[in-house]
């Protein structure tokens, strides 16, 4: 990439720009659970359109549309992904002000989903933005990927077209100045104890499913501390498994003939949901107390599976050398998310795939949330640089 041209880029690139469309975006209330993006997505439409974008608002149910904005190349090169998402989780009691409503306080942004992820999101606008207005038509599109429903099952990034190919997806996620290149995935089983009813003056003519279950978390918990917590992946920590939810009993005097626990079951690289799943079975039916007493009655939608892309691809080098360009260290470091993301299902498709953004993920889902400024205006920088550097990577 001629140096010229980031030069230019990253000078009409300004902080009021990126707080601009941020404020924009954190008015629109498109909370998860709720799904109400359509009015963020169309605002989103509008902007990319006007800024040279060919835009699709593709709905993925009714009132929750993906957009999908390409600032189309020569065609003689591999497009760029720039993805993020367009929800954001309920804003909770305990603001010092209207989480909706964009504050700037001593050098940071304040609201709901300024770091998730409205604040990645409005400095890959500002990003294309500034791209487009240089006049340069690169040899690959930028595709911009503002999905929906990425905070409960990621609805959005799976029902992506399938023709959407990519040189490169970068996924706007808080990473604090280092470039995560995996991430762990989750499946969330509801397991289901089927007992006997029986008054509860005489326990022993019913079954008690509360007490199965009992049994079976406490089997659950054993395994989990024995031989989950000895798996660690070097980038996103070690696999986990918790119970989150039970539910059983329906009369104080009635033995409870049913009862429901979910699951939580976090999973590292190089751990598949189907063994997983067999691996929990497997831990019940070994407790002689538990043999054929429990089932999976259903699994809760989640985002995914983990992922993971290897350090040595050339697209991990290209991402690392924008980010120290930008923030002028010596180098980036490598890091993973313990979290989940959009990023399985990009590399589910062949793309090679990355994970950065502005902020400290720590903030993530928390009262008051906040980005520094210094940070958006970095990231807009950064999504420029690499957007620049993967489009003119020729085929």
């Amino acid at each position: 990439m001629p140096a010229e041209l980031f030069k230019s880029v990253e000078e009409s690139l300004s902080i009021n720009r990126v707080l601009e469309v941020l404020t924009r975006l954190v008015s629109f209330q498109s909370v998860n659970p709720g799904g109400n993006e359509e009015e963020a997505a169309r605002y989103i439409g509008e902007f990319m359109k006007a800024v040279g974008c060919e835009v699709t608002l593709q709905e993925v149910e009714p009132g929750r549309p993906n957009v999908l904005a390409v600032l189309r190349g020569t065609g003689e090169a591999k497009a760029v992904i720039l993805n993020t998402h367009i929800d954001v989780v309920p804003a909770g009691e305990g603001w010092s002000g209207d989480p909706f409503q964009l504050r700037v306080e001593d050098g940071k942004a304040i609201g709901r989903g300024v770091m998730d992820a409205k604040g990645p999101l409005a400095a890959m606008m500002a990003a294309i933005e500034a791209i487009a207005r240089s006049g340069k038509r690169l040899p690959g599109d930028i595709v911009l990927a503002a999905v929906v429903d990425e905070e409960a099952a990621s609805k959005g990034a799976k029902a992506l077209p399938v023709n959407l190919e990519a040189s490169l997806a970068v996924i706007g996620e808080a990473t604090n100045r280092t470039l995560a290149i995996a991430h762990r995935g989750s499946i969330r089983p509801v397991l289901a104890a089927k007992g006997v009813a029986a008054h509860s003056s005489t326990p022993h003519l019913g079954k008690n499913a509360v007490s199965l279950m009992a049994k079976a978390v406490v089997a659950l918990d054993a395994f989990a501390e024995r031989e989950l917590a000895e798996r660690r992946h070097p980038l996103t920590g070690q696999s986990s498994l918790a119970v989150t939810i039970m539910n059983g009993g329906i009369k104080e005097s009635m033995i409870p003939d049913y009862c429901e626990a979910l699951i939580d079951r976090r999973l590292i690289p190089g751990e598949s949901e189907e063994r997983a799943i067999q691996e929990l079975m497997d831990v019940l039916e070994a407790e002689e107390a538990l043999k054929g007493q429990l089932h999976i009655a259903r699994m809760v939608p989640t985002t995914g599976a983990a992922s993971e892309t290897d350090v040595n691809h050339p697209v991990v080098k290209l991402c690392r050398d924008a980010i120290s360009a930008v923030y002028g260290q010596q180098d980036t470091t490598v890091t993973g998310l313990t979290a989940n993301c959009d990023m399985t299902h990009f590399a589910a498709r062949g793309i090679p795939s990355v994970i950065y953004g502005p902020g400290d993920f720590s903030v993530a889902h928390k009262t008051d949330e906040w980005v520094t400024l210094d940070e958006l205006l970095n990231a807009a920088r950064v999504y420029a640089r690499i957007a620049l550097e993967a489009a003119t990577m020729r085929n």
